[in-house]
C-alpha cells in the first residue's frame, strides 16, 4: 500500500534540468508541483525586478513560503537547488525543514556534466529577475563543477537520474513507487 502523504523532492545542479523532469514527473505519480522558481516569479512580479541583492532577499522570502506549501501540503514534487554544506551560505533553498517531513521521501537527484548545466542555464528564459543574463559561462560552469561534488540531501532515498537525455518517466515512476513501497514495509517492520 503506497501512503496517502508522500514527497518527491528534485535535486541537482542549476541547469540540470529539474524542472523540466517535475512538470513531468509530478502528474504521472499524482502529485501537485511545487517550483520554487514559480514562487520566486510571482514574487518578482508582485515585488518588481532588481538588483542582486534584491534577488537574493526575494528568493530567501521564497524559500519560507516553498517550506510553507509543503508543510501545508498532503505530498508534492518539490524543485529547487537546494543548499548543502560546501556552498555560499546565502545560495539554494535551506534543507533543515526537509528531514521534518517524517513521511515518505524520495529524492530524484537529475545529473549531468557541468558544461552541459551551465549551456542549459544560459540558453533557457526565465523570468528577467532570475538575472541570467549577468552570468558568463566560465563562472558559472567552474561553480558548478564544484557543486557535483556535493553530497546527497540524506531526507530519503535517492535515485539518481542521468539527464543529458530526456530520462525514461516510466522508470522513474516505477523506481519511486518502489522507493516509496521499501519506506512504507520498513515502517510496517518497525
Amino acid at each position: 500500500m503506497t501512503p496517502s502523504k508522500r514527497f518527491v523532492i528534485v535535486s541537482g545542479l542549476p541547469g540540470s534540468g529539474k524542472t523540466t523532469l517535475a512538470r513531468r514527473l509530478a502528474p504521472a505519480i499524482g502529485l501537485p508541483l511545487i517550483d520554487k522558481d514559480d514562487i520566486l516569479e510571482q514574487l518578482f512580479h508582485s515585488h518588481g525586478t532588481g538588483d542582486a541583492d534584491q534577488r537574493r532577499t526575494l528568493s530567501r522570502e521564497s524559500d519560507v513560503i516553498l517550506e510553507a506549501e509543503a508543510m501545508a501540503s498532503n505530498g508534492a514534487v518539490i524543485a529547487s537547488f537546494w543548499r548543502q554544506p560546501g556552498m555560499e551560505p546565502d545560495s539554494g533553498t535551506p534543507t533543515s525543514w526537509l528531514s521534518s517531513l517524517a513521511v515518505p521521501v524520495v529524492e530524484v537527484h537529475c545529473a549531468c556534466p557541468p558544461a552541459l548545466a551551465a549551456s542549459r542555464f544560459l540558453k533557457r528564459r526565465r523570468h528577467p529577475g532570475h538575472l541570467d543574463d549577468q552570468q558568463a559561462f566560465q563562472t558559472l560552469f567552474t561553480k558548478l563543477e564544484s557543486y557535483v561534488q556535493l553530497k546527497s540531501l540524506e531526507v530519503g532515498e535517492r535515485i539518481e537520474v542521468d539527464t543529458t537525455n530526456e530520462p525514461n518517466l516510466d522508470d522513474l515512476v516505477r523506481d519511486i513507487q518502489s522507493a516509496f513501497a521499501r519506506w512504507s514495509s520498513s515502517r510496517a517492520h518497525d
